[in-house]
């Protein structure tokens, strides 16, 4: 393969001044520590592994501190108050029950409500936290080799853009210089005015190709800038991507169905549904909390009246809940079933991406072969006519032909040694294996 763009490192100069200088190891960093994106889900993973520390949490016993303020004359609540505060007698019973005074009570309360079992709530809860902060981890996994895949896409999409450049402006030079020629053999009389035409649309042409070049480069600029989260102009540095390729379609297809993080996160998601449907059926089973309380009851707030302990266990057993639960757990089954039909296609799409950029890969190579004998070709065709161009043996329309053929040749060989950078990272990002 020609090493044109590989082989020996090459720097390219942009059209900025003051532009860093980068080369793709320093491009990789960057983006790793500044993608917003990875960043985001950096943030859901963190999210995940609370929601799992919140799911162990609620083994723990519940501490509440309730304070209650009332004042009634109503006769059954202020009998009930003042019975709380210490202050109910026989006197109270015979004169003041059925028409009392005003009672005020401040009721101070701790209670302590630790769960035995809530119908398998908790124990399915922390499991799926758990599941679900491992998908969460494959997840940013995912994401920061799909930001590798689109900086090796941007960054050498830069540097093409720049070769690109330069390429149609070296055409530029030479059609002008053609033209300039066509200009003096015209008005020498040894060209037809048609020539001459024909030459200066040839030149008007490469120069609106040199303004798209520029565009292109641009646009590619801005595109690894965001990738990089800089405003700043930078400088490429062309070195090897170091991207190995081996002709074994299967065993990057058995690599892929076995490391690719999407798929394993689905995996992990698909258990969390099985959890879902079992936490659903376990919902018929009983709970069982203990608790205990203490309390004081007094006309002021925090008085000493009225104080005492209470303890007690409790059973709750769902009898009959209007089919609810019982639909629940159909519906829970049902998504763990579509999770699984789910994995089943991403396996399939991961076979179908590993493929289409295996052959990409082959594609391109065999493509940069071709394009390189084309660029040799192109260029022996130039000079040959260019020769016979000067001593009049050939139109001037024939010279700009194979102008034209070299330029188209030259953009071809470095878009296809591109795409073969390109392919490559496909490859490993469709196998899970791109760092």
């Amino acid at each position: 393969m020609r090493r044109i763009l590989i082989a020996i490192p090459l720097m390219l100069l942009t059209a900025y001044a003051g532009a860093r200088p980068m080369n793709f190891d320093e491009a990789k960093r960057a983006a790793l520590e500044n993608s917003y994106i990875i960043k985001s889900y950096e943030e859901k993973e963190k999210a995940a592994s609370y929601r799992h520390m919140e799911a162990v949490g609620n083994y723990l016993p519940k501490v509440t501190l309730t304070q209650t303020y009332s004042r009634t004359d109503e006769p059954a609540n202020a009998a009930f108050s003042s019975m709380a505060q210490g202050r109910f007698d026989n006197n109270y019973f015979q004169n003041k029950l059925p028409d009392p005074d005003y009672v005020t009570n401040h009721q101070s309360k701790i209670q302590i409500m630790q769960p035995i079992f809530m119908r398998g709530q908790i124990v399915f809860g922390i499991r799926q936290a758990e599941e679900a902060y491992a998908a969460s981890r494959f997840e940013t996994e995912r994401v920061k080799q799909r930001t590798l895949f689109n900086l090796h896409r941007a960054f050498y999409g830069l540097a093409l853009a720049e070769k690109a450049l330069d390429v149609v402006k070296h055409s530029y030079d030479r059609t002008k210089r053609y033209y300039n020629t066509a200009q003096d053999f015209y008005e020498n009389g040894l060209i037809v005015q048609s020539d001459l035409l024909v030459s200066e649309s040839y030149l008007l042409m490469n120069e609106q190709a040199v303004k798209d070049a520029e565009k292109q480069h641009a646009v590619a600029m801005s595109q690894l800038q965001r990738l990089l989260a800089t405003d700043d102009p930078i400088e490429i540095i062309w070195t090897d991507p170091h991207l190995s390729f081996k002709e074994d379609i299967d065993s990057y297809i058995k690599t892929g169905l076995e490391n690719r993080q999407d798929l394993s996160a689905m995996k992990r998601y698909s258990s969390v549904t099985k959890l879902e449907s079992t936490k659903a059926k376990a919902a018929f089973l009983p709970s069982v909390s203990v608790f205990a309380d203490y309390q004081r009851n007094d006309d002021e707030m925090f008085g000493d009246n009225g104080d005492g302990y209470t303890f007690g266990a409790q059973m709750e057993l769902n009898l009959f809940n209007g089919f609810s639960d019982y639909n629940k757990t159909r519906e829970t089954k049902s998504a763990h079933y579509a999770m699984l039909h789910e994995i089943a296609d991403k396996r399939l799409a991961i076979k179908s991406e590993i493929k289409n950029s295996f052959y990409g890969v082959i594609a391109a190579s065999k493509q940069i072969e071709a394009s390189q004998k084309r660029v040799e070709a192109a260029q022996k065709a130039l000079e040959i006519t260019e020769n016979r161009f000067n001593e009049g043996l050939s139109k001037v329309t024939e010279l700009l032909d194979r102008e034209v053929d070299l330029k188209q040749a030259e953009l071809s060989l470095y878009m296809s040694e591109y795409q073969q950078i390109v392919e490559k990272a496909g490859l490993q990002l469709a196998s899970g294996t791109l760092d």
